[in-house]
């Protein structure tokens, strides 16, 4: 791991010294059995986890049976932290939530809630396990970053910057519990992102997002001054009210981005991002938000797939009625697509009268029906002056999520096959669906 929180062990072992914990822990042992029973009571009885697949359930359960079994009364070392590290790493990378690790928190917490010392290593390992979910919290938000500052407002992508770096600083520091920089954190009225505020945000910010970025930024630090607040009182047990603030830290800095980020994105040309003819995505957009619906693919584990579509004949429009005819038989097909589509789909302009359009949570029997549907509604609708025109579409689920761009050109091939078979129809594996009313 990046950097494997050396001061987060170092402060357990300050405050429960290895020998201590060896002499007090022999009593333990033999009530494992009764702690696990104890958990499964509770666990079977969480509103949280019922919501959770059979199989899920399972695998959580037994990564709770294997944490008492194996590390609940062991002492901590470089080794024990990283391979707790990486249990977390798993749970993380099977698509758990940190609000589900929060819940189980809870329940293995409960069931040793009278004995002190044990609370007190649950609460250590409990920010272990977590710290991928806070390594993951900082990559996404350098992530949102670099994909919304396409030819931002350079004032506006800086502050972002500033408040970034200081949020991560400081995250950083409580997921280390490096007090010392705790310490040092700066009042909200004389931080850089403060003076940047006074000094340029009424220029580029109207006065209700205004209002809302100071109250955000506020908040920001209010939650900061008392995680440094709990640390400076050195209070046990402490982990569960550190997290939940993390938690509202994390709330308000992304709400605080995500104005800053419209607000630049309303300043900058359209063109840098869509389509101004159809509104639909550019290619450069496709890079983007390919590699993110990708990557949570992986993460999560649900399908992705993809429709390639093209007007059939279009070149003949251009030729006999004019450019202006065309653009408006696009803008009109542009409708279709959309009122077609989930507010979650993201339709892409590839080409002249080429379209990709990208379906999360979606395999290829929903692709179909999707490709299906636009496909008829092109088909009986009335255009403006041509009347009628007919669409083709390539269908295909994404297989290759490290490189879906192979996947793209087998869409693409599909879509040559439709037009190549009579046109009007939707082609997705090695069969032709022609799907004529």
């Amino acid at each position: 791991m990046r950097k494997m929180p050396y001061k987060l062990l170092e402060r357990f072992k300050e405050r429960v010294r290895k020998e201590v914990w060896e002499e007090k822990i022999k009593d333990f042992h033999p009530k494992i059995p009764d702690i696990i029973s104890e958990i499964e009571t509770f666990y079977d009885r969480s509103i949280s986890i019922s919501i959770l697949t059979e199989d899920d359930k399972l695998y959580l359960k037994r990564f709770v049976k294997r944490y008492i079994k194996n590390y609940l009364l062991k002492y901590p070392d470089e080794k024990y932290v990283l391979n707790l590290y990486n249990a977390g790493k798993r749970l993380f990378l099977k698509g758990y939530t940190d609000e589900i690790l929060l819940e189980v928190y809870k329940i293995v917490y409960k069931s040793v809630e009278k004995d002190s010392l044990l609370k007190e290593k649950i609460n250590f390992d409990f920010l272990v396990v977590l710290r991928p979910y806070m390594n993951y919290s900082l990559d996404e938000e350098k992530k949102l970053l670099k994909d919304s500052n396409v030819e931002m407002v350079l004032s506006l992508q800086e502050a972002a910057k500033i408040h970034i770096k200081n949020r991560n600083k400081f995250l950083k520091a409580v997921a280390d519990g490096d007090t010392d920089v705790l310490s040092n954190l700066p009042d909200y009225k004389i931080c850089e992102f403060t003076k940047w505020l006074e000094e340029h945000g009424q220029k580029y910010i109207d006065e209700k997002s205004y209002e809302e970025v100071w109250h955000f930024h506020k908040l920001f630090h209010e939650k900061f001054e008392k995680i440094k607040h709990i640390y400076s009182k050195n209070k046990e047990n402490n982990s569960l009210a550190v997290y939940l603030l993390l938690k509202d830290i994390e709330n308000a800095s992304l709400k605080l981005l995500f104005i800053l980020n419209r607000i630049s994105l309303d300043n900058v040309s359209k063109i840098a991002l869509k389509d101004s003819l159809t509104g639909f995505f550019n290619r450069h957009m496709l890079d983007v938000l390919l590699s993110k619906e990708t990557s949570r693919s992986k993460r999560h584990g649900y399908k992705i797939s993809i429709l390639m579509m093209d007007l059939d004949n279009f070149k003949n429009i251009n030729d006999i009625y004019g450019h202006l005819v065309g653009d408006e038989v696009l803008m009109h097909f542009s409708r279709i697509v959309k009122n077609n589509l989930r507010e979650s789909d993201y339709p892409f302009r590839y080409g002249g009268e080429e379209f990709l359009i990208l379906l999360p949570h979606t395999d290829e029997e929903g692709a179909l029906v999707v490709a299906e549907r636009i496909r008829k509604s092109v088909e009986s609708y009335k255009f403006p002056v041509i009347e009628r025109i007919t669409v083709s579409c390539g269908v295909r689920e994404i297989k290759n999520l490290d490189n879906p761009y192979i996947d793209i050109e087998e869409a693409d091939r599909y879509l040559y096959i439709a037009k190549k078979t009579g046109k009007n129809r939707c082609v997705y594996g090695s069969t032709a669906f022609t799907g004529k009313s």
